[in-house]
């Protein structure tokens, strides 16, 4: 079967089951505003590249993005992940390149879980690759989350804030590993 033909069907019984699809449009864009000026929390701007195996940046590679508010509730209702009020849909640029603004996420409420962002990358050609990314600093990251991050196929990535103009910055490289 064609991998279009896949994607249409994922992407179909995603959107027929109440799930966000998790693949962005041919034609999205590489830079996307999650979260608006008028959202609570801190601001937060995250960029990165994508790379194959050996190196080299990977152009049209879909990326989605989802995450919490700063209360920790994907929705304010029934706080359903499936259907996520804050996401966002990117392809990389020729150079591999993307970037997304939004605000920092919230853990969840009542828990021990750190705030984290949910990445589902694909690329025709390559393993889709799930993660998600925590701050460093938050007092919710564990042992057993710091052993797994240092994995490289790792359903956690630690990152770093920096201090930006407009909010906090942070670099998210992502690899790729050919099917």
């Amino acid at each position: 079967m064609k991998l279009a033909v896949v994607l249409s069907i994922m992407l179909l019984s995603s959107v027929c089951s109440g799930q966000a699809p998790r693949i962005a449009d041919k034609n999205a864009p590489s830079k996307i505003m999650i979260a608006s000026k008028e959202e609570p929390g801190q601001r937060l701007r995250v960029t990165g590249t994508v790379f194959d195996e050996e190196g080299k940046p990977i152009e049209g590679v879909s990326i989605y993005v989802y995450h919490t508010d700063a209360k920790g509730l994907y929705t304010p209702t029934d706080n359903d992940n499936r259907n996520p009020r804050l996401r966002g849909y990117m392809r990389t640029d020729r150079e591999g390149r993307y970037e997304f603004r939004t605000i920092k996420p919230g853990s969840y409420p009542n828990t021990r879980n750190p705030a984290h962002i949910h990445y589902v990358v694909t690329a025709p050609g390559y393993r889709e690759r799930v993660f998600e990314i925590v701050f460093e600093g938050d007092p919710f990251i564990n042992d057993r989350i710091r052993d797994d991050a240092k994995r490289e196929d790792s359903a956690f990535s630690i990152r770093q804030l920096e201090r930006g103009s407009d909010g906090a910055l942070c670099v998210q490289d992502i690899k790729l590993r050919r099917e």
